[in-house]
């Protein structure tokens, strides 16, 4: 008998026993509950189920990434640290970049905002970022139909502005 294929979802281990090779993380995530992530095109190019990956630099130093679920494979998950939406912050804390869509109004039907929400985390963590063309380029994987992209961008540069130095 194989060991469990391990890794950390929302900051909580996750063994399983059984994977598919066919079975997407997008799948894995909605099937236990974690909704937030959004199935859009199933085919990497709306950015509605994007998550964060947890990677490390050549340096060592952790570093985001984000990801479209629809596209990888559980499998490849081994040892890793993936992080949804749900796991970002919560009702009572939430990210700043969720609280920056909050305030700038960057959310309409909500169907993308998960995905923009992935973006900008990553975003948030990468000191060689700011608002301009750095910012359009973050943000170019994310298809929003109803908001536009003014007040998604307005959340973006707030958060970008007011996040902590190093």
């Amino acid at each position: 008998m194989s060991s469990p294929l391990k890794f950390t979802l929302n900051g909580k281990i996750v063994a399983l026993a059984e994977c598919s090779p066919n079975l997407t993380l997008l799948e894995y995530l909605r099937g236990r509950g974690c909704t937030g992530t959004k199935e859009g095109c199933a085919e990497g190019d709306c950015g509605a189920c994007s998550v964060a990956l947890l990677e490390r630099k050549a340096n060592g130093e952790p570093a985001y990434r984000v990801v479209n679920s629809c596209l990888l494979p559980v499998a490849l998950l081994a040892d890793r640290e993936v992080l949804t939406v749900e796991g970002m912050g919560c009702a009572r804390c939430p990210h700043p970049v969720q609280q920056a869509m909050v305030d700038h109004l960057g959310s309409q039907c909500g169907y993308c905002t998960p995905g923009f929400i992935a973006s900008l985390f990553e975003g948030y963590y990468r000191r060689d970022l700011s608002a301009g063309a750095g910012l359009d380029e973050q943000l170019a994987g994310n298809l929003c139909r109803c908001t536009g992209y003014r007040p998604i961008r307005e959340a973006a540069a707030a958060a970008l502005t007011n996040r902590p130095s190093v």
